[in-house]
């Protein structure tokens, strides 16, 4: 096998059909058109075409659907009721179909190639949502070690390699938060049992400061939110002026 065929391969990794020269795709919205350009070497046309970037009734912090009887509403009632320690929730699609398998097989089956992809999606969001001139440091949601060697590698901080340009490099902080402690996997766990389970799993490394900063913490999946909210509260906590979130998908 040789290694562009490894880096692109010749069938879909999803439905493993295999991949057509050129995609012919009726898109609805230029985040289609870019999702389909970026995974036309990875996907087959049918697999592209049910990927939601989740531009639907949607919570202005978090990203959860609104029901259409909260229509008028511009949150959810979990951040209606619930204090955050972030300021808001962006991502490149919903986290189902054949996104959601392609997001497993990079995480869980090591298809590193998916990284320059995924990172492609990433930044499209990022220069959508903010100017990277307005933002201080850019730092992934960190992995413990013993999760790491396991892995062997931090998929958030391997979708930031990807990005090239200087603007984006020299905000990059690789180990901006350490995660003190391992945890059981949150995949089971509802959002209850998540805050318990992260618990003091994060500090921030004390090599830096993130007083009066504003920084963008960079994850594969939003779920319940316990994640971002603990690592969030650390950088509030140490004087962050303000922490967003970017993640390839929200469940």
């Amino acid at each position: 096998m040789s290694l562009l065929s490894l880096i692109f391969p010749s069938v879909c990794l999803h439905c493993k059909k295999p991949l057509a020269q050129k995609i012919i795709q009726d898109v609805i919205t230029s985040e289609q058109q870019f999702y389909s350009d970026v995974m036309a070497p990875y996907l087959c046309h049918t697999c592209i075409q049910d990927f939601n970037p989740g531009n639907n009734l949607r919570c202005c912090r978090c990203g959860e659907s609104i029901y259409k009887k909260d229509a008028g509403k511009n949150s959810c009632q979990a951040c209606f009721h619930f204090k955050q320690t972030f300021e808001n929730v962006s991502f490149a699609g919903l986290y189902q179909g054949s996104y959601k398998q392609l997001i497993h097989l990079y995480k869980f089956k090591n298809k590193r190639q998916l990284a320059r992809p995924f990172a492609q999606l990433l930044k499209n969001k990022f220069e959508k949502t903010w100017c990277i001139h307005q933002i201080d440091r850019i730092a992934p949601v960190p992995l413990h070690i013993s999760r790491l060697r396991e892995r062997g590698f931090n998929q958030a901080l391997l979708m930031l390699w990807q990005w090239k340009e200087k603007p984006f490099q020299s905000k990059i902080v690789p180990q901006l938060l350490i995660r003190v402690r391992p945890t059981h996997s949150q995949t089971l766990l509802p959002r209850k049992e998540r805050m318990k389970n992260l618990r003091s799993a994060f500090q921030l490394n004390n090599k830096y400061s993130v007083a009066g900063q504003r920084i963008v913490l960079v994850d594969d999946v939003y779920t319940t939110g316990a994640t971002a909210f603990s690592c969030a509260q650390v950088l509030k906590e140490n004087g962050a002026a303000g922490v967003y979130i970017l993640t390839l998908a929200r469940a």
